[in-house]
């Protein structure tokens, strides 16, 4: 969880991450463009599913959020639906849980520090716990830490032989609790292991990096980078790994 407040205006690109996250804005919400171009302006609390693509996120004058990213099977613990309900959309908070939020973001309005601000969202989400089934838990965080171990390298069936279930069992419990298929969610870990590979090893070409990737054919490579960031890796490369940073989480 964090806390944060900007004066000027602020864009950003972000692309996608792996975890299901929450913002309550207590000052101006941030306004989001897609990749077709069209704009909206976030809701005071918004809860972002698992993304396939990127965005552009700006601040309109002076903004303050408090932001909550789940582990990628956290957020299974507090909302009682499929998670996959949320895939690839953000929505408003109010529009599932309103008297609740309602009263989240009056009480946001009336703390000063951000240490008070984030103790108004524990409380909020410590009332809304409930515990995943511990079997369903256990295989989805197994899931979790092998497809890790692997970098994205490893495919649905080896993954669901590993875990001793059937395919359509793995894929229903991922979509519940996850809010992605295996499939799905393999892809988006291999795109977070690129990230990090640019990051930790600059000094190699292109085609090494697609190799060490799991990618054996340069243009997929290309393609399947370019729907997550909007730029292929080349660009990526000369925009953010020449710097300190690279695009935020979503």
């Amino acid at each position: 969880m964090g806390t944060g407040a900007l004066e000027s205006d602020i864009s950003e690109r972000v692309v996608p991450v792996d975890n299901i996250q929450l913002m309550f804005h207590y000052k101006k919400p941030f306004k989001v463009k897609s990749p077709d171009n069209a704009f909206l302006q976030q809701p005071r609390s918004v809860i972002t599913g698992l993304n396939n693509t990127y965005s552009d996120v700006s601040t309109q004058g002076e903004a303050g959020v408090v932001f909550v990213e789940f582990f990628p099977a956290g957020a299974g613990h507090f909302f009682d639906f499929p998670l996959n309900h949320i895939e690839n959309i953000s929505i408003n908070l109010n529009d599932i849980i309103k008297s609740s939020i309602m009263e989240v973001e009056d009480m946001l309005q009336l703390k000063d520090s951000p240490e008070e601000k984030a103790q108004v969202i524990e409380g909020f989400l410590l009332k809304r716990f409930a515990p995943i089934p511990s079997h369903d838990f256990k295989i989805v965080n197994a899931g979790i830490k092998i497809i890790k171990e692997h970098k994205g390298q490893v495919n649905v069936k080896s993954l669901s032989g590993k875990l001793s279930v059937t395919t359509k069992s793995l894929e229903r419990k991922f979509s519940q609790f996850i809010g992605k298929t295996p499939k799905q969610f393999i892809k988006l870990i291999r795109f977070r292991e690129i990230l990090s590979d640019f990051d930790n090893n600059k000094n190699i070409n292109l085609t090494e990096y697609a190799y060490r990737n799991g990618y054996f054919d340069q243009s997929h490579f290309i393609h399947d980078f370019k729907i997550y960031s909007g730029l292929t890796p080349k660009e990526f490369l000369i925009r953010y790994c020449k710097e300190t940073d690279s695009p935020p989480h979503r």
